[in-house]
């Protein structure tokens, strides 16, 4: 699925959050400042906002952030809606452009709840498009974003506002295009063209003629894509910012029916975009595209000279960004560094109470331990006769113990060994089983090939030869995935036996934990783009960093959090729609150690294998899915930092691993 949002959702975001009074249209920052001690409490909320815009344009994101939250902090002292709206938006804009998706969502349903206790159908009708439209379709939760758009639709209604019926439609019919249900997302974008045409709304026509042809274009109707597309460029001829957009589709969609010719032609358009409006980005877009249709058409020196250009102007782009990148990760540190000073104060405080405490209850454990001794030494003489006794007594039970100790390892080391031979085999049997056949199927079907040719060039069936090559080469992919198959059952008992050789070092576990979570959830999406789930994080803040190794710490949760999508994958696929995919992640210090906690609503596991699911080899995962290694090997890297990995389940609800690990 393409990623192409509307920009009818940017649009209405911006619009929420730059509504600024007269005073605030002043574009230079000290002229703003001037201006705060002039003013009235609401127009030094928009000039703190609009100043704040003005040093996030500069990357300076740290001290647009304290504006901002000083702007907020103002109109909760004043308790103004309309300021609290927009400095509450502006804050979800700002975290959302940073791709901070749980603060921009916390600050994004703040304001949507002022909007609703306010009962105002325009501001209902612009949170809901940009909670919907925006914060949950680009960070992939489409059925969410589907749920408000009909929200949007209801409030279009009420509004008797066909223009924003039209929008309406065109929101759902591109939350259905995500969620790959083209014949509602068409039936959708027909409709709103439709009201469109019927109010004059020229301004749609560009939008909907364009998401029509990417429609069609995601479903390989490159024909019928090209028709819409061409409509839009139409449409958007005048307008430098739409233009592009439309070009490069109708490059791509030219390209995949070999009309290079057309595709050439807009590639240039696309260029001459770039060059006139000095575009960095458009013309990446445009270098690589003319070097692609050059190749195609086998004119390798112009398509030598713009993957050059392309090549040195990325560079060049690569740089910038990762300045932009450095300027974030200043003010990131900035902000972290002020919030842990502040932790720090408030630690102090409490340790100062508690050290009170600590000497009052010291005084009276002292009082207490002296009474105690006193009154065990008149039985200390009395207990010795006893201990004597009991020390020949235990002596004798010790050896004893020490004698059926030896027999029990030994014991246990046989059995190990006979269940870790068994899993081996029955683990690498199956491929090598595979191999060994289609090897012997193959020199038999080889045999066939070779008595055929052998025939005189008459006699010879051309097409019994070519059924029989495929055949073969069916067979040998086939022999080559189940050698990988065992390839991959042997790595994975090597690293299960081998020793880590990474180093301690601190490490911020939430970040860590968080890092994975979506380094599995995106590798799941990648493989199968109908997915979906609801990710949730509740992080303690106060952990700091623990002395771990990150990278095996790290292969137990991207472990874990594998099987829990795994077994909410099969749930769905049992229960269909109505059921809502979930995986939580949680951490917490308890003392001197911190608990991850994984849980998921998937099947759960049953209590009869409950006991198994650590040992190496066991899974529950059908044939070629699954070594049985994973949870066996998590099990020994939490043992060797002097952890423990514990299970809770119940069958058809779901399951939570519980990691405890000690902070020093």
């Amino acid at each position: 699925m393409k990623n192409n949002a509307h920009i009818l959702f940017y649009a209405t975001a911006m619009a929420l959050v730059l509504t600024f009074s007269a005073n605030a249209q002043v574009t230079n920052i000290d002229s703003l400042k001037n201006l705060l001690s002039k003013e009235s409490d609401t127009a030094r909320i928009k000039t703190m906002i609009a100043i704040g815009g003005g040093y996030d344009d500069k990357y300076k994101y740290d001290t647009a952030l304290y504006y901002y939250l000083d702007a907020l902090k103002l109109a909760e002292s004043v308790q103004e809606k309309k300021s609290l709206f927009l400095c509450l938006n502006r804050l979800a804009l700002f975290y959302e452009h940073k791709n901070n998706f749980q603060l921009a969502l916390e600050f994004a349903l703040r304001a949507q709840k002022i909007a609703e206790e306010e009962n105002s159908l325009q501001s209902l009708f612009d949170i809901y498009n940009y909670v919907g439209g925006v914060i949950y379709f680009n960070h992939g939760n489409f059925d969410t974003s589907l749920i408000y758009g009909f929200r949007l639709m209801k409030i279009a209604v009420k509004m008797n506002d066909r223009k924003k019926m039209a929008d309406g439609q065109m929101y759902l019919g591109d939350a259905y295009r995500a969620l790959e249900k083209f014949d509602s997302a068409l039936a959708m974008y027909l409709k709103a063209l439709e009201l469109s045409k019927a109010t004059n709304y020229k301004d749609n026509f560009f939008n909907l003629y364009n998401d029509i042809g990417l429609l069609y274009d995601e479903q390989g109707q490159y024909r019928n894509a090209i028709a819409w597309f061409l409509k839009s460029i139409a449409q958007a001829a005048k307008d430098s910012f739409d233009a592009p957009n439309v070009s490069n589709n109708l490059v791509n969609a030219y390209f995949h029916i070999k009309r290079y010719d057309s595709a050439l032609l807009f590639a240039k358009k696309l260029l001459q975009y770039s060059e006139k409006n000095d575009d960095q980005g458009s013309r990446l877009v445009s270098y690589w595209l003319l070097s692609q249709i050059y190749e195609a058409e086998k004119t390798y020196s112009e398509a030598y000279n713009y993957l050059d250009r392309y090549l040195h102007l990325k560079d060049s782009v690569n740089s910038t960004e990762e300045q932009n990148k450095l300027n974030l990760l200043e003010s990131e540190y900035k902000t972290d560094k002020q919030k842990r000073e502040i932790e720090l104060l408030q630690k102090n405080s409490q340790l100062q109470g508690l050290l009170r405490n600590v000497l009052i209850a010291t005084a009276i454990l002292l009082l207490i331990l002296a009474f105690l001794i006193a009154n065990k030494y008149n039985h200390k003489k009395k207990a010795e006769e006893i201990l004597s006794i009991k020390n020949s007594e235990l002596n004798r039970t010790l050896n004893e113990l020490k004698s059926t100790q030896a027999q029990l390892i030994q014991s246990e080391k046989m059995a190990s060994l006979g269940e870790l031979t068994a899993g081996i085999a029955h683990e690498i049997q199956n491929p090598l089983n595979f191999v060994n056949n289609f090897s012997e199927v193959s020199n038999e079907l080889l045999q066939e090939l070779k008595d055929e040719r052998q025939k005189t060039l008459g006699q010879r069936d051309e097409e019994l030869q070519d059924e029989l090559l495929a055949d073969i080469s069916q067979n040998l992919a086939k022999i080559n995935h189940h050698g990988k198959r065992a390839d991959a059952i042997v790595k994975g008992m090597l690293q299960h036996s081998r020793k880590s050789t990474g180093q301690k070092e601190p490490t911020d576990i939430n970040k860590l934990a968080d890092e994975y979570l979506r380094l599995a959830y995106q590798g799941l999406r990648a493989k199968d783009k109908s997915f979906n789930a609801t990710l949730k994080t509740e992080f303690d803040e106060t952990i700091g960093k623990i002395n771990i190794i990150p990278q095996d710490i790290g292969r137990v949760l991207l472990n874990l959090f594998n099987n829990a999508f795994y077994a909410v994958t099969e749930r769905q696929k049992a229960e269909g729609e109505d059921y809502k995919p979930a995986v939580s992640e949680t951490t917490k210090q308890t003392g001197d150690k911190i608990e991850i906690r994984v849980a998921d609503n998937g099947t759960g596991i049953p209590d009869a294998i409950k006991g198994k699911i650590m040992q190496p080899f066991f899974t529950t995962k059908p044939t070629g899915q699954g070594t049985g290694l994973g949870l066996s090997l998590s099990y020994d890297i939490v043992k060797a930092h002097g952890g423990e990995i514990r299970v809770g389940t119940k069958e058809g609800e779901g399951t939570e691993f519980v990691i405890t690990l000690p902070i020093t």
